[in-house]
């Protein structure tokens, strides 16, 4: 497969990788609808891996457990993929890499043309390794972030950036003097039209950051994180690119 992008390689199923794979259903229709309506294109490999091709998924069907997606390029390859066990599908879905296996594969047909479906798959992969894809925080609808500190009292943070992994923020030197390796539990963030979630924040690094030195900046990593709170992340900020792409 030496003529293919080997980003989009399968991934080797290990321990090291189920941090990133979610079994929970409406996650995993979630992510799948995204790609559907994103026109992403995915890789399809079959054979143990020794055939693949490049296709489009068309339609998710949770009521039937269905997966419908066009065909290969050559009625044989049609056969021997109908033919086989199961097919590993990989994309990226904004700059993330996702990974699934979906069995029982055969033919079928979507607005009158030939198409493939196959069983909506139980679990699916999304690869977050440490260069998590960063977004700027929007403008019009600034995020906040509260923190407990000691003592019983709570702060505000304006965020400065966010990804799946972390996020930097902003704070005035007299509301807190943090420094790397302090830890704080409990830390809400409400996400514009996607709901309120509480994290735990590592900081890994301080600097100056606002005009005149006035605000310093602390980027944090977040601990732990709930798949569904992952996916809540990963939600909102594939919502920010969709409409940062529909503004530009």
């Amino acid at each position: 497969m030496s003529d293919t992008d080997n980003r989009l390689d399968p991934e080797p199923e290990t321990p090291e990788h189920e941090q990133y794979v979610t079994y929970a259903r409406r996650e995993v229709i979630n992510v799948v609808e995204e790609i559907v309506e994103g026109r992403s294109p995915v890789t399809v490999y079959f054979s143990q891996g020794e055939e693949y091709f490049v296709t489009n998924l068309l339609q998710v069907n949770p009521e039937f457990e269905e997966l419908v997606f066009d065909c290969a390029p050559q009625e044989a390859m049609n056969r021997r993929i109908t033919d086989s066990k199961f097919a590993t599908f990989v994309t990226f879905l904004d700059q993330i890499k996702i990974q699934f296996n979906a069995l029982r594969i055969e033919m079928t047909s979507f607005d009158g043309r030939p198409a493939l479906r196959a069983r909506l798959p139980d679990s699916l992969m999304r690869l977050q390794r440490r260069n998590f894809y960063r977004v700027p925080a929007p403008i019009a609808k600034r995020l906040q972030c509260e923190i407990p500190l000691p003592g019983g009292a709570t702060a505000q943070f304006a965020v400065r950036d966010l990804s799946v992994g972390g996020l930097a923020m902003l704070a005035g030197p007299a509301k807190a003097e943090f420094s790397a390796g302090m830890v704080f539990h409990d830390c809400k963030i409400e996400l514009p039209g996607h709901g309120a979630i509480s994290v735990s924040l590592e900081v890994r690094n301080d600097q100056g950051g606002g005009p005149a030195g006035i605000s310093q900046r602390y980027g944090c990593q977040f601990l732990d994180l709930p798949g569904p709170v992952v996916s809540l992340i990963q939600r909102y900020i594939n919502q920010l690119e969709r409409d940062r792409r529909t503004l530009s």
